[in-house]
């Protein structure tokens, strides 16, 4: 799966971001910088974890008191809500609520 990264990295317009979350991945080939890079193409990886990960991280977050804090924002207010975000005004994650 890994050669497959500079085939998508070449399919990205300017500025296209590509996530690579395999749980099995090969090596990914050499890269060229021109090719694949060029032009602000960012090239991320993101932990990929399973359902059972999952379950057991809830379970531990249970066990310890995690406390999630969250600021609330109608639909309508995602422009604020973007606002306060950039401006640090927001403490833990912004939800925007529909309707």
């Amino acid at each position: 799966m890994g050669d497959l990264v500079p085939v998508a990295l070449e399919a990205l317009d300017r500025s296209g971001t590509l996530a690579i979350a395999g749980i099995h991945l090969t090596d990914v080939p050499v890269l060229n910088y021109r090719r694949h890079l060029f032009q602000e193409r960012d090239l991320r990886s993101v932990t990929s974890n399973t359902r059972q990960d999952g379950r057991d991280f809830l379970a531990l977050a249970q066990r310890v008191g995690v406390r999630v804090t969250v600021s609330r924002y109608p639909l309508s207010g995602a422009d604020r809500a973007l606002a306060d975000l950039a401006a640090g005004r927001v403490r833990g994650a912004a939800v925007l609520v529909p309707g």
